[in-house]
């Protein structure tokens, strides 16, 4: 394998016709690098006469999308594609914008077809932005303007460019009569193959599309043939995925690719997917950074964590999470062993089985398979309760609290839970200029900075009548009435008294959420276009409470006190009490006093305001508190008793 790379010039010397002159005119405007990069991945096989086009259609979208490019060919022919692609390559290049790298594969290393070509791209592929494309500009190089600015407003890990995302039949004028048969046939054959997996993606077989390199696990990939899209989609269920139209454009030299062989092989592609890709997903291991503070590593997903994920780990993991392989320990049972280590286990007949061992280097928890197939009772039972006091321990504080921010000022919004929190914030987003940092929960130093914590939000069908533009389809609506009343206040305060009974409440949770899943939805799909903040200083500390109306200050004693209530009122579901009694039987430090003085810390001396009201319209009141602090009453003096 030859690989040629950073082929660069500092100055246009190909000759230019009336159609690039505005090319050259953009990039030597474009003084400076740009802070974001994009690799665009282009597999090719005999396409000599179209690489010359595609450089210069591509190296004309840098100044337009705002982001420097890296074309990286990777070509499995020996007509001179490389040859070509270097020569014009080093022609175009401007230093900071726009360069060009080939890797030309031996034909031994062909076998895998177009897939592993575009794996190897992506292997090579060092920017957080990876765009796969076809090199015979069927694949116009101007839908990338769409792929990278959807990426950039919907934070989506993959972004497809869909032939089909309209019901406008012109979108497919370029494909002949029998291509486009062709194209129904399989697409039809691989949503009748993943009906749920691919329901809202309209064009599976697009094989043009934009992906986050960072949460893409290449082993899982098993590259043979040409429809890598559909095998990542297949291998990747928790991907979040968008699309954007495009007409297929005219093939301007070389011949088509596409045979009856290749529509066999796509079959067989199906086929093996439906076999194994489960299996293949469920064999990665899955890595969760969290500011680089806490480091978590699951066989087992954890979706409330995605954006946290990590493709590689950064360091030794300080959770590990496996599923399966349990030994034989009673409920509740805790065991010193002969290293200081501790060992709980909590159980119920059903099947709810956790185990965790405590021990000097990381955390171990094993859950039994019944859990695992529950992943929102997985994260949110056992293994956020975990975090808690383990952050805790290092210095952090995850408060339960919503954060949203304008530069690089923080406010926080606490609730009791079920109040109406999730509501008010995402209101906020859509009417006030402010950014996301979190929802239910918020990361917080000592120091007063707020690190986001961006856990997908929990909502209901009011929620979602409140908001002015979503990304949700009319199913998923519909599907809110029934998860809003599932998992409603009411039915969280049913199981709590249930657990009074001595009632198999954890299993009886765990069976509800696998058949009805919690309605979360990350923030990108609730207010489209949100701004999301990575970190910022807190500056103030908002209260709602329902009933009443008007805002008052309250002293920093009786605001830290409600924010505590507030965190504790989120937590007490099994198996926590267990968990919450190792942890601190294990701990060098008093968690609870260490967290209230980390809290203390944090919020110093800023603002804190109580909002009352009767008809729920904190949103519309939260601006002008924040810019009129000092119209809120003094908080009363404390009287000692």
């Amino acid at each position: 394998m030859d690989v040629y790379r950073d082929v660069r010039v500092d100055a246009l010397s190909y000759p230019l016709s009336d159609q690039v002159l505005p090319l050259k005119q953009s990039l030597d405007e474009a003084t400076s690098a740009y802070d974001d990069s994009v690799t665009i991945v282009v597999p090719t096989k005999n396409e000599r006469e179209n690489i010359g086009e595609l450089l210069w259609r591509l190296a004309s979208l840098s100044a337009v999308i705002r982001a420097s490019i890296e074309v990286l060919v990777v070509d499995d022919s020996d007509d001179g594609t490389v040859e070509e692609t270097l020569r014009l390559g080093a022609e175009i290049a401007a230093p900071g914008r726009f360069s060009v790298a080939a890797i030309h594969r031996a034909p031994a290393e062909r076998h895998d077809g177009l897939s592993g070509a575009v794996v190897r791209g992506l292997a090579a592929a060092k920017t957080k932005w990876v765009i796969v494309m076809d090199g015979d500009l069927q694949h116009p190089p101007e839908v990338i303007v769409d792929l990278v600015n959807t990426a950039r407003t919907n934070h989506a890990s993959i972004v497809v460019a869909s032939r089909h995302v309209t019901s406008d039949t012109t979108k497919l004028s370029a494909m002949s009569a029998g291509r486009r048969g062709l194209s129904s046939v399989c697409a039809f054959s691989a949503h009748a193959t993943f009906p749920g997996r691919l329901a809202r993606i309209t064009d599976p077989m697009s094989g043009f599309f934009l992906v986050d390199r960072e949460v893409l696990d290449l082993r899982r990939l098993q590259p043979k043939g040409f429809k890598i899209q559909l095998e990542i989609l297949a291998t990747h269920p928790e991907l979040e995925v968008r699309e954007v139209p495009f007409a297929f454009g005219p093939r301007v030299g070389g011949k088509s690719k596409a045979s009856c062989r290749h529509a066999v092989s796509y079959l067989h592609q199906l086929a093996v997917l439906r076999v194994n890709g489960k299996r293949r997903a469920l064999s990665s291991r899955y890595y969760y950074d969290v500011h680089g503070i806490f480091r978590i590593e699951s066989a087992q997903p954890l979706p409330e964590l995605q954006k946290l994920r990590v493709p590689e780990p950064s360091g030794p993991p300080d959770l590990t999470v496996e599923v399966g392989g349990l030994a034989d320990v009673g409920p509740g049972e805790t065991i010193d062993l002969s290293t200081g280590d501790a060992r709980t286990c909590y159980r119920e007949r059903s099947g709810f089985a956790v185990d965790v061992t405590d021990a000097s280097t990381h955390l171990a928890v094993r859950v039994s398979p019944f859990v695992a197939r529950s992943p929102h009772v997985l994260y949110t039972n056992v293994v956020e309760p975990i975090l808690r006091w383990k952050l805790v321990e290092r210095g952090y504080v995850l408060v339960h609290a919503a954060c949203f921010a304008r530069g690089d000022r923080a406010w926080l919004l606490t609730a009791r839970t079920d109040t109406g929190k999730t509501t008010t914030m995402l209101k906020m987003l859509e009417r006030a200029p402010v950014a996301f940092l979190s929802d239910d929960l918020s990361l917080l130093a000592p120091s007063g900075e707020v690190l986001t914590y961006p856990k997908p939000l929990t909502i209901s069908a009011h929620t979602v009548h409140a908001l002015q533009t979503t990304d949700l389809t009319r199913l998923e609506q519909l599907g809110l009435k029934v998860q809003s009343r599932l998992h409603s206040r009411e039915g969280r305060q049913l199981a709590f008294v249930l657990t009074k009974y001595h009632l198999p409440v954890a299993s009886i949770n765990a069976v509800i959420q696998r058949l009805i899943p919690p309605p979360k939805y990350h923030v990108e799909r609730l207010v489209l276009g949100v701004e999301l903040g990575r970190r910022s200083k807190v500056d103030g500390l908002l209260i709602i409470q329902r009933g009443g109306t008007g805002e008052k200050a309250l002293s920093s004693e009786d605001a830290l006190d409600i924010l505590l209530t507030n965190c504790d009122d989120a937590y007490g579901f099994p198996p926590y009490e267990t968990l919450e009694r190792m942890l601190f039987g294990m701990s060098a430090d008093d968690l609870r006093a260490k967290e209230r003085s980390l809290i203390e810390q944090a919020l110093g001396s800023v603002p804190s305001c109580v909002m009352s009201s009767d008809t729920l319209d904190w949103a519309e009141r939260i601006p002008s508190v924040l810019e009129l602090w000092e119209g809120i009453p003094e908080p009363e003096p404390t009287v000692a008793s």
